[in-house]
């Protein structure tokens, strides 16, 4: 069966589970990961090869540079420190700890072997992740350090992984040198996508401002930046990361409405089908992998793998609580004195360790032969122990957490803020407008039309001003159009200034440019009816 036969055929499963994955109130990543377990058992379709180029290459830049988009970058350096514990500290950590471990009861595993192991399993993936703890009710401050980790982890996880990788194929490792690699490809990838941001921002001006044509420019963007930067030999998760949250800060004057409004349906559903795809597919790798495992080896593998998925757990556990992220706040339920909220945070980033398709495709990716062209021992065994930790991490993890969030009751986003935000835009939009210095009667008309309108007056208002505009009204439409134009991009820069200082969410940021970006839509397709044909409007 032809690879894109396949393809075919396990998205028409995907779009099966899909509509019926709300009458099994699991989170979708669960149910795909299992599906594409029986699918695979049953031979229904045969398994698609999951090779670490597509990994690494196709799935992995649009997702990172989705959930880069959407990371709220002054959120992001509040809690940098803690970011920057959970995804170099606590990665580097548990693959010294997992090596030590492998070394000592797994025969036949070399250092570099169990360094490669260790690197393997250390990072939660990204994309388990945001997919399982999406929509549920999470405090922002750990939302944050949730998608920063699982953006920053992949790096550092991979770095340690490609030394240990050349420690195999080479035979010779030394520490001074794998730190100098770690601190040249980190920096490398960085301004890799420093440079292609800026580049990008400085010549988007000439470009052709068309909707489709912006769209289609961003969406290359980050295969680009991941694929210059391995070139390189640099990090292509962070150059994609760094170009992700460059973009997104300047999104708000970079990008026209329309631009903005088609990119993000855009991104929805890519990101959902890559999603859905790969933890399907993720799940029908089982035969491919035990194939080449006798047997006998298969219980002691799985006890192995079960082993370390409670090892890497206890790390985790461990690391947070002797490094608290969390202030010692009380809980906000009465009655409720022993779980403070920092212990419910503390539960709930504890338990968030869902390991991935990462962790597989760096499996996959360990060659076959070192430099000498003797065949690697253990790689099988590794590809197999690294699946298991994968499978039990998604199952466990992934089916508990959701149910966690809902027993503990950790506090949520102040429901409050979205309102605080329209009633600061409201009052900076009335200051706008008494400012506002009309140049005809048509306009001052329109203004006081506008300034009604925010007053929440605006049926009844424009009910009884529309019987004395019949000879002008075109005009007076105009005026008014080109008012609530001014109108919106005044609130949008007090969007950005109020997002740059870290005021609001991004969240609510976000959801508040959505709403500016279908007004100024609306208005733009208002007036352009007007201009092709007037009388219609009169």
């Amino acid at each position: 069966m032809a690879e894109l036969e396949k393809i075919i055929w396990v998205s028409i499963i995907l779009m099966i589970i899909i509509s019926v994955k709300d009458r099994i109130k699991l989170a979708l990543p669960i149910v795909l990961v299992v599906a594409g377990l029986i699918v695979s058992l049953t031979g229904i379709v045969p398994s698609i090869d999951m090779s670490p180029e597509m990994i690494f290459y196709v799935v992995l830049p649009p997702i990172l540079f989705d959930a880069a988009w959407n990371t709220s970058i002054p959120d992001f350096k509040k809690e940098f420190p803690t970011i920057s514990l959970l995804a170099v500290g606590l990665v580097f950590l548990t693959t010294t700890i997992i090596a030590v471990i492998v070394h000592s009861i797994i025969p036949g595993f070399t250092w570099p072997l169990s360094f490669v192991l260790g690197a393997i399993i250390s990072p939660p993936d990204a994309v388990a992740a945001t997919s399982i703890t999406k929509n549920l009710p999470l405090p922002q401050k750990l939302t944050t350090i949730l998608e920063g980790e699982s953006l920053l982890n992949d790096a550092s996880a991979l770095i340690a992984y490609k030394c240990a990788v050349i420690a195999i194929t080479s035979g010779i490792f030394s520490f001074w040198n794998a730190g100098i690699q770690f601190m040249g490809i980190s920096i490398g990838g960085i301004f890799i996508g420093f440079l292609i941001g800026f580049i990008f921002l400085k010549l988007h001006k000439y470009f052709n401002t068309h909707s489709s044509a912006e769209t289609f420019a961003v969406i290359l963007l980050p295969f680009a930046a991941y694929s210059f930067a391995e070139h390189l030999g640099c990090s292509g998760v962070l150059a994609v990361v760094v170009l992700g949250m460059f973009l997104s800060w300047n999104s708000f004057s970079l990008f026209s409405s329309a631009s903005r409004i088609q990119m993000s349906h855009f991104w929805d559903v890519i990101i959902f089908i890559l999603n859905g795809l790969i933890f399907l597919i993720l799940g029908m790798q089982l035969p491919a992998i035990i194939s080449h495992i006798p047997s006998t080896e298969l219980p002691l593998l799985i006890l192995y793998g079960f082993l370390l998925f409670i090892i890497l757990v206890m790390i985790r556990l461990a690391v947070l609580a002797l490094f608290p992220v969390f202030s010692n706040q009380p809980s906000l339920k009465k009655g409720n004195r022993f779980l403070t909220q920092s212990k419910k945070e503390y539960i709930i980033l504890s338990w968030s360790g869902m390991r991935g398709v990462v962790s597989l495709a760096a499996a996959l990716a360990l060659p076959f032969r070192d430099n000498s062209g003797f065949a690697i021992e253990q790689r099988n065994t590794i590809l197999l122990i690294s699946f298991v930790v994968i499978i039990f991490t998604l199952v466990i993890q992934g089916l508990t957490l959701p149910r966690l969030i809902k027993l503990i009751k950790p506090s949520t986003p102040d429901k409050e803020e979205e309102k605080d935000l329209n009633r600061l835009l409201l009052k900076k939009s009335n200051s706008f407008l008494k400012d506002f210095k009309p140049a005809n009667i048509t306009t001052e008309n329109a203004l006081k039309i506008m300034t009604e309108k925010l007053k929440k007056e605006q049926e009844q208002l424009l009910q009884t001003n529309g019987n004395c505009l019949d000879s002008d009204s075109v005009e007076w439409k105009k005026a008014y159009f080109q008012l609530e134009l001014e109108l919106a991009d005044f609130q949008r820069k007090e969007l950005i200034r109020n997002y740059y200082r870290g005021a609001f969410s991004l969240e609510s940021i976000r959801k508040k440019e959505w709403e500016l970006d279908f007004w100024t839509a609306t208005v733009y397709q208002e007036l352009n009816t007007l201009q092709h044909n007037p009388a219609s409007k009169e």
